[in-house]
């Protein structure tokens, strides 16, 4: 299994787009709980419509196969070698990764040309003025990344990293691992065939590590929900149907527990997770209070 450690400024600028177009997960993240409505007066309402009306981000989703082939690390660099990169070429590229029920998206060229204008804007509007503070951030957690053990016992040093993604039953050739940091403490994966992106989030401090866990595990209801997945995975569907509660519910108190990365997340092909309690975070919150 070949794994890599994508080091591009432009997947973050790509993830805070899609953040501001699907909302997903906005208040199990670390950044400002008013992060949108303040993200919304910031940039032009042109922009804000257009993003609104976007269709749908296929092209930007496969486009971070683009952006692990692109030679430069930074936007304008991206911007450039997209906007010339021959569309044959480009079709080459992306072919891999689409699928029957993912296809290569209608009129390449058009949605190339849609992708880079409106990432543009995007760009130039909101994540010109924080780069300069987030891109160290991103560069420190690459550099963090041990390459040797992440060789060595690559599913132990992938769930650590991504705080709880076992990709050991996938069956997949290829691994990208990309930091970020508007996606803190969570952790996203998305399977293209044989290759897997996982997205990891950048370090968080002492004390904030510490009360995800804390907090996560100061409610009887998520004690409880462990207690059921500590000895074997459960689904989705059996935790809903074990635990007597709401679909909304059982998913809010699993995104905490996932914050924390309290649990054992196992992907399958049938695009389900597989719950389970990770044991060895209590001993990761035990090093946390020391370090106080």
């Amino acid at each position: 299994m070949h794994i890599k450690v994508l080091d591009s400024i432009v997947y973050e600028v790509l993830l805070s787009l899609s953040l501001y177009k699907r909302q997903t997960h906005l208040k199990y993240l670390a950044i400002s709980k008013n992060w949108y409505e303040e993200t919304k007066h910031k940039i032009s309402i042109g922009l804000h419509n257009e993003i609104t009306e976007f269709e749908d981000l296929h092209f930007e989703d496969l486009s971070v196969h683009l952006i692990q082939h692109c030679p430069y690390k930074n936007f304008h660099g991206y911007h450039l070698w997209l906007s010339e990169l021959p569309l044959g070429e480009m079709f080459e590229l992306l072919a891999p990764y689409v699928s029957e029920k993912r296809g290569m998206p209608n009129d390449l060229d058009s949605r190339r040309k849609k992708h880079l204008l409106i990432l543009s804007k995007w760009y130039q509007e909101y994540f010109m003025d924080i780069e300069e503070t987030i891109s160290p951030i991103l560069t420190h957690n690459i550099k963090c990344v041990d390459l040797t053990a992440l060789n060595e016992h690559p599913f132990s040093e992938i769930e650590a990293i991504s705080k709880g993604f076992n990709i050991k039953n996938l069956q997949i050739s290829e691994v990208v691992l990309v930091p970020t940091w508007h996606f803190r403490p969570l952790s996203l994966i998305d399977i293209f065939n044989e290759k897997a992106v996982i997205s990891y989030p950048c370090f968080m401090d002492v004390r904030d590590e510490t009360l995800l866990i804390t907090k996560a595990l100061a409610e009887d209801k998520r004690l409880q929900l462990l207690s059921r997945i500590k000895e074997e995975s459960k689904t989705f569907t059996e935790l809903v149907q074990i635990m007597g509660m709401t679909k909304g519910n059982i998913h809010h108190h699993l995104l905490l527990l996932r914050s924390a990365g309290l649990l054992r997340l196992t992907p399958t092909r049938q695009e389900y997770y597989l719950y389970n309690f990770r044991h060895c975070r209590i001993k990761d919150l035990s090093d946390l209070l020391l370090n106080l």
